[in-house]
């Protein structure tokens, strides 16, 4: 799966989508809290807060807010998220917002430099976005400049403890509506503002939060019903000595009721790393059997190719499951650098994790129980790009199926994305200043390039010649509303494999099926967590056991 290089999280090959937003982190929003000027009209505005975020009981995150000699920071935790680190500054002219940001990829050691500083202002009716490498260096020429209002803040969408703050300075100011621009999406939104005593309920995007404050104006608690997301927030005492929830651990054994077996193993490599990986076999059959081995989508990926905040979608697990039931083996693997193995995941490149993929192929063929003769490689997105450079030097393959695998290169690819997603955010907006977004994006894209080996390889990369040499069974498989590998890809390498002398190519075209291959009508990538079925559709894992059983039959 391709994702923004802003959200490499333990994820440099990057994790579902390529999409630069407008050369801004999709996850991130950036914040807004009012200062003197509230303050002055009789907000009172705490000096130090801690807050806890729960989803149900679950505690997915922690937020730590405190005044400071440039203005109030804070620092944003989420489980499986950047870490964010804001500034915003006080004390400035009527209809202008400074807010400085820093982030740092999920599990980055505290002493770890940010992967990305902006400026973000508000000044009068347009908004600015600025890249700063050091604190407090000079803004120099904005990368992007937006349509804004005049008196709109910036703010971060998963802290709920600043919409609280924005909420309640639009209730002291006496104002029934308040206007934020998202930076996840880059969007102006205005949201309605009810108060009633010490509660503002406050509506953004459709979606009702309600905040609760103590008698001196301070945030107590907040809950947004509909996405089962509440707030509590912390006494000193409490606060003190509370931690940033780590991710929940995740248990790869097999059910109870199933009819295979769940292996844990350490797979060694020629690069001195070795790879922690689930073996799922049948429990009882009549001799060796075949093996699929999966490889991941862009981004580091734990064995099961799940997505942070895409609830209940494990396609790895599915797919295991599904062939599991139909007596085939298969082998999925944390990349190299994430979960249990070893290795660097941050300077690899696709050609790095094809090597690791060869490692486990001859591992694999020296197991007793399965059938070196039938090893088969299932690859998603970028994993559909690395499947093939393993078997076009391998012709013992027992066959390959690519999954929304890419057919351009990388620069290709991106510039799609690029502008699919400012035309989806901007419907309205001038040519001119989509194009100005567009490049803002582009910038942003060679800046990451400069100091990523994975990315600048990506971009250059082409996967038709290499497809040109594969001589093994081919599956394609391709969702018709993929908005991160275009479905015409799909066509093309089918193409590519046939022209180069490859009769054995497979090709199928699913409808209203995203690049996560997930039932989707629209696939804009935006939409994925929101989708009332968040699994793998039964026609897409049909398929993959149909053609592995064909390939692999006796």
């Amino acid at each position: 799966m391709l994702i923004p290089p802003s959200q490499r999280r333990r994820h440099p090959k990057l994790v579902a989508f390529l999409l630069i937003d407008a050369a801004l982190l999709l996850v991130l929003g950036v914040w807004f809290l009012f200062g003197r000027r509230a303050e002055a009209q009789g907000a009172p505005v705490a000096r130090q807060l801690t807050m806890l975020y729960l989803a149900g009981t679950d505690t997915i995150g922690l937020e730590r807010v405190e005044a400071g000699a440039r203005g109030w920071t804070g620092d944003l935790r989420m489980r499986g998220q950047p870490r964010v680190r804001w500034t915003q500054r006080l004390g400035e002219p009527d209809g202008v917002s400074t807010l400085e940001v820093d982030a740092w990829r999920p599990g980055a050691a505290e002493n770890d430099a940010p992967m990305q500083r902006l400026t973000l202002q508000v000044r009068g009716d347009s908004a600015y976005v600025y890249t700063t490498p050091t604190t407090g260096a000079p803004l120099g020429a904005p990368i992007a400049t937006l349509p804004a209002r005049r008196g709109a803040t910036w703010l971060v969408n998963q802290s709920l403890l600043h919409a609280a703050w924005t909420a309640q300075r639009a209730a002291v100011q006496r104002r029934d509506s308040a206007f934020v621009m998202l930076a996840s999406g880059a969007r102006l939104l205005g949201g309605s503002v009810v108060r009633t005593d010490n509660t503002v309920q406050f509506t953004l995007g459709g979606v009702v939060g309600v905040y609760r404050f103590t008698a001196q104006g301070a945030p107590e608690s907040i809950e947004v019903p509909s996405q089962r997301l509440t707030g509590r927030v912390l006494t000193g005492v409490e606060g003190a000595g509370v931690r940033a929830p780590a991710a929940p651990a995740v248990s790869y054994d097999a059910p109870a009721s199933a009819p295979y077996l769940a292996e844990q193993v350490s797979i060694p490599t020629p690069m001195g790393h070795a790879l922690a990986a689930t073996l799922t076999r049948p429990r009882t059959s009549a001799g060796r059997v075949p093996v699929v081995i999966t490889i991941s989508g862009s981004g580091g990926q734990e064995r099961d190719e799940a997505i942070p905040g895409v609830e209940g979608y494990r396609p790895f697990r599915q797919i295991a499951d599904t062939l599991g039931h139909h007596g085939v083996a298969v082998l999925r693997f944390d990349d190299r650098g994430i979960g249990a193995s070893g290795g660097d995941h941050a300077t690899a490149t696709s050609r790095d994790f094809a090597d690791d993929v060869r490692a486990l192929v001859t591992w694999a063929r020296a197991h007793p129980a399965l059938d070196p003769e039938r090893v088969i490689l299932l690859g998603h997105s970028e994993g559909g790009l690395i499947a093939p450079l393993v078997a076009a030097d391998d012709a013992r393959l027992a066959g390959i199926a690519l999954l929304a695998g890419p057919a351009y290169t990388g620069t290709r690819i991106i510039a799609f994305q690029q502008r699919s997603a400012i035309a989806q955010q901007y419907p309205n907006a001038f040519a001119r200043q989509r194009d100005s977004l567009v490049r803002a994006a582009q910038a942003e894209l060679e800046r990451t390039a400069s100091a990523s080996p994975w990315l600048r390889e990506f971009l250059a990369y082409d996967p038709l010649p290499t497809a040109a040499r594969v001589r093994v069974p081919v599956l394609i498989l391709q969702g018709d509303t993929d908005l991160q590998v275009t479905p015409e890809q799909a066509d093309t390498l089918a193409a590519t494999l046939r022209a180069a002398g490859n009769p054995r190519v497979a090709l199928h075209r699913l409808p209203r099926t995203n690049h996560l291959f997930q039932r989707d009508a629209n696939g804009v990538p935006s939409g994925y967590a929101a989708l009332i079925d968040r699994r793998v559709t039964t026609e897409t894992l049909g398929l993959v056991v149909n053609w592995v059983r064909d390939v692999t039959a006796r």
